[in-house]
């Protein structure tokens, strides 16, 4: 995925999340008109009356324009129209009971709360899902955050001490940044920033992972590869990122190259000191004059 692609992931399901906020809110407002229409004993409005109205509310109207594309057409969404369909259908029902009769049947009211229930849970298991997901990428970048990081990270070193197969851990650092957003502006920076982070998705390996570390740093996971591989993969990484021109706002291209220092991921050893020999060795690619990989290495350790 690149830096844009999570971008129009993240707008697309702030979008989503906030459909479903309409509906609930749409049908809140059903309900409270459904309360006073029955207690007060007041003529309720057509459009509580109406069956088949989810087909002609704001939901409705905004599912049929979306169902046959991801992630609207999956199940889960189904469900959640189903559930909306049913709701509003009770409420045209027995708001057309009380205005009617002296009293709605008790086990009918109860049926209506079930509904509600239904439907709000389902709802709030969906937003939660779509927040989860718009929370673990940073906007700027379209990387992983640094809260899905450590979640990741403990994760595969977990894995690796199963299968005694670790992989590798680097940190990447734009050269000369602050010169960038100096000479050109913090919105240059930014999208800096952005291009490289697409960059480093675009060219790494499907099961690699990137994360925004920190600044102009980013984090990346290589599992199951060792040092050499690891090293030849960023490598490759490094020569496209110096090689891609970046066209700034104002139509300016400016070439940027990235540090990398890499460590083996031994499990036996804590989180933090990976991350720290990942910056040591990063220290020395940028000592070493940077746009380049360096290797921790334990007799370096000290340095």
């Amino acid at each position: 995925m690149t830096a844009g692609d999570a971008a129009s992931h993240r707008h697309r399901y702030d979008r989503i999340v906030s459909a479903i906020d309409g509906a609930c809110a749409e049908v809140n407002d059903r309900l409270s008109r459904f309360h006073r229409s029955a207690i007060a004993k007041v003529r309720p409005d057509s459009d509580l009356l109406q069956l088949g109205a989810h087909g002609e509310s704001a939901f409705g109207l905004w599912y049929e324009e979306r169902k046959e594309t991801p992630p609207v057409d999956q199940p889960a969404f189904g469900l959640l129209v189903v559930l909306h369909e049913a709701l509003l259908n009770h409420i045209a029902l027995l708001a057309g009971r009380a205005w009617k009769d002296d009293r709605v049947p008790v086990e009918e009211y109860d049926a209506l709360l079930e509904k509600v229930r239904a439907f709000d849970e389902q709802a709030g298991r969906l937003t939660r899902a779509f927040q989860a997901a718009i929370s673990d990428i940073d906007p700027l970048t379209g990387a992983q955050t640094r809260q899905v990081m450590l979640r990741d990270l403990k994760r595969e070193m977990q894995r690796a001490r199963r299968s005694g197969s670790p992989g590798c851990l680097a940190l990447a650092d734009i050269d000369r940044f602050k010169a960038i957003n100096d000479g050109h502006g913090h919105a240059a920076g930014d999208m800096v920033l952005s291009a490289v982070a697409g960059l480093l998705i675009e060219s790494l390996r499907p099961y690699d992972a990137v994360y925004r570390y920190g600044g102009e740093e980013f984090l990346l996971c290589l599992p199951e590869t060792g040092p050499e591989e690891a090293r030849r993969v960023l490598e490759r990484v490094r020569e496209r990122i110096a090689g891609q021109s970046i066209t700034l706002a104002d139509g300016q291209s400016l070439s940027v190259t990235v540090s990398f220092g890499l460590t083996l991921m031994t499990p036996r050893r804590p989180l933090d000191e990976l991350i720290e020999r990942a910056d040591k060795a990063l220290y020395a690619a940028k000592a070493g004059g940077r746009d380049r990989v360096e290797v921790w290495r334990p007799e370096a350790k000290d340095g």
